[in-house]
């Protein structure tokens, strides 16, 4: 965008950023129990618990995460659609 000042320049002017719009965040933070969503159907036991290891940049629109269970010696990426919060009895 371009605006003339009064002496006949040219100045460039930047577009504002608008305050107030909260960006996309993670729905699980590290160190939380989530159960894997078994629609897939790839997974044998779909009420095994994982953990939160690590928040991963998005896929698309798609927020990703690093995940691991106790009973599995690997960790797991996947995205935060096939995770599923784990509740609580009390809740």
């Amino acid at each position: 965008m371009k605006q003339i000042d009064q002496s006949g320049s040219h100045i460039k002017i930047r577009p504002t950023v608008q305050i107030g719009h909260e960006l996309p965040a993670h729905l699980y933070q590290v160190g939380e129990t989530v159960i894997l969503d078994a629609r897939g159907g790839y997974l044998q036991n779909p009420s095994a618990e994982f953990s939160v290891i690590a928040q991963l940049p998005p896929l698309g629109s798609d927020f990703q995460y690093r995940i691991k269970s106790v009973s599995e010696p690997y960790q797991r990426v996947v995205a935060e659609h096939q995770l599923k919060r784990v509740l609580c009895a009390s809740d």
